[in-house]
């Protein structure tokens, strides 16, 4: 009979690769990648274009021109695109970003052949009535006015401008005047000019070579454009930005650094050392601020991956009257990590954390599409998650002390805070 007053024996946490991902590209340069896996009968496909907002000559005309696309055909009204993906079992999702634009469907295997047709239209067929897109602009203006008054969203838009300035691509805010000014032309140029440039196909699930022909065959891009290139050079006017909400009962507090991105050699030094600060549910940060001085529900450290420049942010609402506590708190953190030694038993429970965590992620065909995803998008091969569990076994207190002193150093970081600086 089984004891359980007696823990199971531990072992190591092994990771034995990424399943294979096929790749081809098409006669027309269209790049696609897919992977069949999965015991259920569901399919995914996703479409990334770089089109996002780093592409932009004026402002939301690529999030509007993205959500266009479903808002009517020359065969279909908006409703009626709704109701049809509907009725295949299939879901529509249009994610406009700031480096690309992404259109995925998740639908069933058996009709996929209908989904593909579907999607197709939005992409080649559609008409931008101008009632759907007032309502649309209408309706982006409420959800700018709604966020701007969520302080923790507010507070991440504000953060963006303290590290990037207000005019660079990464650091401009988007305000309700920016939309009164876009015209219907504007986004049918952006549609005709930009909006498909070099599109890249990830197809996952219970994918058959049948399949991968009908995606070959019958998702049609419209010709794009080259685009005008940008020099990534950003400056902010203050590091630091403060906006005070009178009466606030918690302040929503940022505090960020540039850091590497994935291709440095550095980079999981910097994340290992991240999740042991802030990272995770038992970091320094979280058993301090939170479960210590109770200053907030929750603090979180966490990477910002763009195309062009990467950040790391510590995030949290805190009660507003210990706004400056926390502050002096997160870099009394930091200096012990600096100065004093880290029990090798914490840097054990981190890296099984990690890595369990990692094994954890692949349960689906459409998770493992989205890490490998995630190296193509940043021109990785796939060792980078070999090189991951080996930096995870390498890990020891001289590398996390040189990640601290090189990444989160007080005195260059950013700050942003909404509510009172108490």
């Amino acid at each position: 009979m089984l004891d359980r007053t007696i823990a199971p024996p531990a072992g190591e946490i092994v990771f034995g690769g990424l399943p294979k991902v096929n790749r081809q590209t098409f006669d027309s340069g269209v790049s696609l990648f897919w992977l069949s896996a999965g015991d259920q009968p569901v399919v995914k496909v996703e479409l990334v274009f770089e089109s996002g907002i780093w592409f932009e000559t004026q402002k939301a005309t690529s999030w509007l021109t993205a959500k266009m696309l479903a808002e009517g055909t020359s065969k279909k009204t908006a409703r009626q695109i709704t109701e049809g993906f509907e009725q295949l079992g299939a879901f529509l999702e249009i994610n406009p970003g700031f480096d690309d634009v992404s259109i995925a469907v998740y639908g069933l295997q058996r009709n996929f052949d209908q989904v593909i047709a579907l999607l197709n239209e939005i992409i080649i067929e559609s008409i931008f009535p101008e009632r759907e897109f007032e309502i649309l602009k209408s309706n982006r203006k409420d959800q700018i006015t709604l966020n701007d008054n969520k302080s923790n969203l507010f507070a991440s838009k504000k953060l963006r401008e303290a590290i990037y300035g207000a005019q660079f691509s990464y650091g401009q805010g988007l305000g309700v005047d920016d939309i009164d000014r876009i015209q219907l032309t504007d986004i049918k140029q952006y549609y005709s000019d930009r909006l498909f440039h070099n599109p890249k196909i990830y197809l996952s699930g219970q994918v058959s070579d049948r399949l991968v022909s009908l995606v070959e065959k019958n998702i049609v891009f419209p010709k794009s454009n080259e685009p005008v290139k940008k020099v990534i050079d950003f400056e902010s006017s203050t590091r630091d930005i403060y906006v005070e909400r009178e009466g606030s009962m918690q302040s929503s507090i940022r505090m960020a650094w540039l850091i590497p991105d994935r291709n440095d050699e550095n980079y999981f030094d910097y994340q290992i050392t991240n999740s042991l600060l802030g990272g995770y549910f038992g970091s320094r940060l979280m058993k301090n601020i939170r479960e210590d001085k109770g200053y907030t529900y929750g603090i979180h450290a966490y990477p910002v991956h763009l195309k062009h420049s990467s950040f790391g942010m510590i995030a949290g609402d805190v009660v507003a009257a210990h706004t400056k506590d926390t502050f002096a708190e997160i870099k009394a953190e930091i200096d012990k990590l600096l100065n004093e030694p880290i029990p090798g038993e914490e840097i054990e429970t981190l890296t099984n954390y990690l890595a369990g965590s990692f094994l954890s992620s692949l349960g689906t065909p459409f998770q493992l599409m989205g890490k490998f995803k995630k190296i193509e998008e940043a021109g990785l091969d796939i060792s980078y998650y070999d090189r991951y569990f080996e930096a995870l076994r390498g890990v020891n207190e001289d590398s996390i002390k040189k990640a601290t002193e090189k990444y989160f150093n007080a005195s260059k970081a950013y700050t942003a805070i909404v509510g009172l600086n108490q």
